[in-house]
């Protein structure tokens, strides 16, 4: 007899866990998208993960994920009833715990570190693809990184490679200003790369205090010794510096100009090895350019 579906869920085991069951090989199907779908959540991972325990329990795979908001506003644009079908998915700490650690069991951690790190990237349709890539993780499990010729697979591999290329920029590019004893930076990230970039400088500035804060994102990894967090805020405004660090700006920027082979100048190498879009946050190259610029 003909199953209808793949998979069932199943009564969880004693521990926090969820679980799947599926049908035989890695010929059962998946159930089908349905476009006119779309889930809102809150935005977080856990909400996420609240989502993936919603697509399984309902057996549907929705069309679209977004980020919903109390205004009515769905990833700056209006919802629109009368066109897409709206499921909210309020967050749950449990059943995200459950969904998180049941991707742990039957895929692996390392499948789950790939969804945390695909969840900071920049693509726009990340949440559908994340979610489209965890149900065939559970088909076809770690296998399915091999999968390259399929389009979700590549775009989940290719934000990731993105990702990755950024931090190590930013890695290079960030500039701290000494503002009454605490080391401050600001960058414009594309990618959501502070929590990637914490170990990095915490290991390097581990009896210093800094802030590293992040206009796009709206977001700010600070540090103390003992301490380090990444925390929201909504603007920050670096301030008057001293004359101090104003000595060092010019000593930099000199040092920079002075390095330099005039004869040799090669804008288009320049721009390859240190992107525009770096440029405002750079002191070297303070007045090069505007944010109103092309990257």
């Amino acid at each position: 007899m003909h199953k209808h579906t793949c998979f069932q869920l199943t009564k969880p085991p004693a521990g926090p866990e969820f679980a799947y069951e599926y049908g035989s090989g890695f010929t059962a199907p998946i159930p089908p998208v349905t476009p006119e779908l779309t889930y809102t959540y809150d935005g977080t991972f856990e909400g996420w993960l609240c989502c993936v325990g919603e697509s399984y329990e309902s057996k549907e795979i929705p069309g679209g994920i977004r980020t919903a908001h109390n205004n009515g506003i769905i990833n700056n644009s209006i919802e629109e009833e009368s066109l897409f079908y709206a499921k909210r998915i309020v967050t749950q700490q449990e059943k995200a715990v459950r969904v998180r650690n049941g991707i742990a069991a039957k895929i692996g951690t390392g499948f789950l570190n790939l969804l945390e790190r695909s969840f900071c990237t920049c693509r726009p349709d990340r949440e559908e693809e994340m979610l489209l890539f965890t149900h065939k993780g559970f088909r076809y499990g770690m296998q399915v990184l091999n999968l390259r010729q399929d389009p979700v697979i590549r775009n989940i591999h290719k934000g990731l490679r993105d990702l990755g290329r950024e931090i190590d920029k930013w890695y290079g590019f960030i500039r701290f200003s000494d503002v009454q004893g605490i080391l401050v930076a600001v960058i414009g990230a594309k990618n959501n790369v502070l929590p990637f970039m914490a170990p990095h400088f915490t290991d390097r500035f581990h009896n210093e205090r800094f802030m590293i804060y992040d206009e796009n994102h709206k977001m700010a990894l600070v540090y103390r010794p003992g301490c380090c967090a990444v925390i929201p805020m909504e603007r920050f405004t670096m301030g008057d510096v001293g004359e101090e660090e104003k000595l060092y700006r010019r000593l930099w920027k000199n040092y920079y100009e002075a390095i330099e082979i005039k004869p040799r100048h090669n804008e288009t190498c320049r721009r390859t090895l240190m992107p525009k879009r770096y440029w405002d946050y750079l002191t070297e190259m303070a007045g090069k350019t505007s944010k109103t610029e092309g990257a």
